[in-house]
């Protein structure tokens, strides 16, 4: 169950297998993408996306207002999630 919802802090924010970091990171994520929170171990927090579960440094996330999101996206660009406050 998502306890929470976040977002990427940093371009190329690494998505682990585990709470711990590893030389690959199974998947990288974009600056303003979104993540469900399911679980928090340390400054690990367990995050679900569209299309991936994995492990992310607490520091690579953010939490904004709801009402100041908005969803940009183009032929050549997957959907991006954009704080339009700062």
């Amino acid at each position: 169950m998502i306890k929470s919802h976040l977002y990427v802090k940093f371009a190329d924010a690494p998505v682990f297998e585990r709470p711990e970091e590893s030389p690959v990171p199974k998947q990288r994520l974009s600056r303003g993408n979104w993540v469900g929170v399911i679980e928090r171990v340390g400054d690990w927090v367990k995050v679900v996306g569209v299309y991936f579960t994995g492990w992310v440094k607490a520091e690579q996330l953010e939490s904004r207002p709801p009402l100041d999101l908005h969803i940009e996206q183009s032929e050549t660009q997957s959907i991006q999630y954009i704080n339009t406050v700062g």
